[in-house]
């Protein structure tokens, strides 16, 4: 029986060959699109989720509120606070302090050079972390060697992971690897305490090579563990609830503890952040995880799934117009015996072999397509027929897609009374579903016409951020990073080098770009005492006397740094907290000196701000500019300056319209310098300008999500569209001859087959532009500063939807119409 109609099914699918090239196509691309997207989203959502006890594993993280009452959250913590927080709390299982490096790595070998590993570079994620025995706690590792009690209790240990540890030592066993030297930045020199299983799982904590954190105190970044002062700090701090506590209970006493240790902090505190939430919120900047974007993720789940609903719409539609040519043979099945059922049955059958067959190639270009996303899918995303959760979501969506395309059709006709099928009159009741055609061709349209003005939209916004007057200079500057584990006075020396290569025209030491996502300063008070005494807490960095004129920056009041205007020593706070830099001068932005008071910027040059214990003067005020992205107001924001606290170069070229091969010779020569300076450390540079459209590689990707699947969409559309364009004028051919030899032209037929698809378009371009309206603005909502909403976005995807639908349906309306009406009316 099941063979009989699988071949009846086949036959009539080969008789009807566009109909079913449109769906098998249609099916494709929808089916295609939920495959990619499960596999990412699936991909991003198993993040650490196989730790023991994930739930009760918790980062701690410091918020600070400033003047505007916005969060400003950090994750990066002072040395102290770990032990100070297992001395001084309860409630934790485990507290561990991890500090993340990446640095070069020398392989001593016997009676050979040793072997030297280089630092990962660029946007490489940290792979050295510096740990102690907490960590192995809360985090679990097999056991290839080594005892997870002991093996990073002692100073210069180190656990490898087995790949770690092949690439060292290039081969051997785990018993092997034991014992073995490994150097770090050539002066920490370790022994091997411990091998673990690598991770096969997707995890945020790739950390490969573990060192007892107690060796930091004797490292090369000793100086790191500078005290309570968080600035500059690379350390996470990790907690484990222990069992039947809640993070609520951990939070209260996190006040008090807070508050006795940074009695000069307000509105600030420190939060739990619970592991599940790592991967997720970018709010939390660190260098060794890579974040992605919840709403992006259900955003592209929704997308899916509305290009899936399209798909099968075409399938409802070309069934149901087709289904008038199967009247009759419903009528004769039913006359011969067979049930309704039985009928429902022979649409699913036929349905099936079309999605099979659509799922089939869906899977085959799946891995294909991936790769040719690679800049927008993380590396990782595979198509693996292997995993039960992938058939599980072949069979669901098969499942599902089936009964949708299917059952509906096959039921309708079903429904028919036999005398009524074979008389012709389930016809006319089946015409009069042409409401529900017409109104999923609606709706089809309508989520095009959506996707077309999000991405209208989307991309005015990213064109008013890259181009929008940021308040400092941009173009023609080159940013060098520079390390933190030499000493601080060959700053100096290479920014002199590099100030004398050929091309370039100014140098300057500092600490970030004027807007950057990595500012210097977090929960730093400055306070003012005056009529009335006003605390700030700005962002800021610390620059030299060449900063504000590298990048335009506006002195509208005071004047620029001076040498002698650089920090001198440091001042202790308390008994318990070390010293800070003696700030000796400031200068602010606008939005600063109105915080403190003062609305004309020449008011507030000259007056004292308190920086603990210490003061400095205010000696200059610049024009306001973007510090953050377009998403953040203009906050606070001063400037400071300390003799060899620069963490990067700012290099301005000589002429932003150097040629490739003139750049290309020039990062060249900065780079020879600074091997020159820094032997054996990775030469890392970015223009600023394109670290600028980084900022932004969220709002990228939304457009390019918006684009492929206004392109889907649009495609899918189209197809059915012109299916039921084809069908449409068939059913009408004796109707055109009739009309041809009245004396109706060409045009006037066109214009009479193709003016219901286009009333329709026009029906969905008023539904969509209140919808696209609606999601746009809410969209736009996330930026402080951001583009209008104007009209013409609405009017030129209305018109583009109109020609596309014309252009799709006049290929056949045409053809129609030109047709021999002595062809057409013969029978008669």
């Amino acid at each position: 029986m099941i063979k009989k109609q699988l071949l009846f099914a086949l036959r009539r699918l080969g008789r009807h060959k566009l109909t079913t090239t449109i769906n098998v196509l249609g099916l494709t691309f929808g089916i295609l699109s939920c495959v990619v997207i499960y596999l990412y989203v699936a991909f991003e959502f198993s993040y650490d989720k196989f730790h023991a006890d994930p739930d009760r594993i918790f980062r701690v993280v410091s918020t600070q509120a400033d003047e505007a009452g916005t969060q400003h959250n950090e994750v990066m913590m002072s040395g102290p606070l770990g032990p100070a927080l297992r001395q001084e709390t309860t409630g934790f299982s485990a507290v561990t302090s991890l500090f993340t490096d990446d640095t070069k790595v020398l392989i001593p070998l016997a009676g050979q050079p040793p072997r030297l590993i280089p630092a990962n570079s660029g946007d490489e994620t940290y792979h050295i972390t510096f740990a102690d025995t907490d960590y192995l706690k809360i985090f679990h590792y097999r056991w290839l060697a080594g005892n997870p009690a002991t093996a990073l209790e002692k100073p210069f240990s180190v656990v490898l992971t087995e790949s770690e540890a092949k690439r060292y030592f290039h081969g051997g066993t785990p018993q092997d690897w034991m014992g073995r030297t490994v150097v770090y930045e050539d002066s920490l020199t370790v022994s091997v305490t411990g091998i673990v299983k690598d991770w096969d799982h997707n995890t945020d904590f790739g950390f490969k090579d573990l060192i007892s954190y107690s060796s930091l105190e004797n490292s090369f970044l000793k100086s790191f563990l500078g005290g309570w002062n968080m600035a500059g700090s690379n350390i996470n701090i990790y907690v484990k609830l222990a069992p039947g506590e809640t993070v609520a209970q951990a939070g209260q006493q996190f006040v008090a503890f807070y508050h006795r240790r940074f009695p000069r902090a307000k509105s600030a505190g420190l939060l739990l952040q619970p592991l599940a939430d790592i991967h997720f919120n970018a709010a939390y900047h660190d260098p060794y995880s890579r974040q992605a974007h919840k709403p992006t993720l259900f955003a592209l789940a929704g997308i899916a799934l509305f290009i899936l609903v399209i798909a099968a719409i075409n399938f409802i539609n070309l069934s149901t117009a087709q289904s008038i040519l199967r009247a009759k043979e419903v009528g004769i099945r039913k006359v011969m015996g067979s049930s309704a059922g039985g009928i429902v049955w022979q649409f699913l059958v036929e349905t099936g072999i079309i999605v099979v067959a659509a799922m089939a190639v869906a899977l085959l270009l799946a891995n294909p397509v991936i790769a040719a996303l690679s800049g927008f899918i993380p590396t990782g995303v595979r198509l693996h027929m292997t995993d039960p959760g992938t058939w599980l979501f072949i069979g669901i969506t098969i499942g599902i897609t089936c009964l949708i395309g299917g059952w509906y059709p096959g039921r309708a006709l079903a429904s028919f009374l036999p005398v009524s099928s074979l008389k012709g009159q389930g016809v006319q009741h089946l015409n009069s579903k042409s409401y529900l055609r017409k109104g999923l061709i609606v709706f089809q349209f309508a989520v095009s016409l959506i996707f077309i003005i999000g991405t209208l939209m989307v991309g005015r916004q990213i064109h008013f951020m890259l181009s929008t007057d940021l308040g400092f200079n941009k173009d023609a500057i080159v940013t060098i990073d520079l390390p933190q584990d030499q000493p601080k006075n060959r700053k100096d020396v290479f920014a002199t080098e590099i100030r004398h290569v050929a091309g370039v025209r100014q140098v300057s030491l500092n600490t970030a770009d004027p807007e950057s996502l990595n500012h210097e300063f977090f929960g730093m008070g400055l306070e003012y005492k005056g009529a009335t005494d006003v605390t700030i807490v700005p962002g800021g960095d610390d620059i030299d006397t060449g900063y504000i004129s590298l990048y335009g920056l506006t002195l509208v009041a005071g004047r620029n740094f001076e040498r002698s205007d650089t920090a001198r020593g440091k001042i202790p706070i308390s008994a318990s907290a070390p010293a800070i830099p003696a700030l000796r001068a400031f200068i602010l932005n606008e939005t600063a000196a109105r915080a403190l008071g003062f609305n004309r910027p020449a008011d507030v040059v000259g007056k004292k701000l308190m920086n603990g214990p210490g003061s400095g003067s205010i000696v200059g005020v610049v024009k306001d500019f973007h510090s953050d992205d377009l998403h953040q107001k203009i906050r606070p924001f001063v400037f400071t300056t300390e003799a060899g606290n620069a963490s990067q170069l700012s290099v301005r070229l000589s002429s932003a319209g150097l040629s490739a091969d003139n750049v290309k010779t020039l990062l060249t020569n900065m780079e020879s310098v600074y091997e020159k300076i820094y032997p054996g450390t990775a030469f890392q540079s970015r223009f600023f300008d394109e670290s600028l459209e980084q900022i932004y590689t969220q709002e990228r990707q939304t457009s390019q999500i918006l684009n492929i699947a206004m392109g889907i969409a649009i495609f899918i559309s189209c197809m059915g569209l012109f299916g039921l364009a084809a069908f449409n004028a068939n059913q009408r051919t004796r109707e055109i001859g009739i009309r041809k030899v009245l004396g109706a032209g060409v045009p006037q037929l066109v214009t009479l087959l193709s003016m219901e698809f286009i009333l329709l378009v026009g029906l969905s371009t008023l539904i969509a532009a209140p919808l696209a309206a609606w999601g746009t603005q809410r969209w736009l909502q996330n930026f402080a500063y951001r583009v209008s909403i104007s009209w013409w976005p609405f009017v030129l995807a209305g018109f583009a939807a109109m020609v596309i639908a014309l252009l799709t349906v006049s290929l056949q309306t045409i053809r129609a119409a030109m047709a021999n009406p002595v062809e057409s009316l013969r029978v008669e």
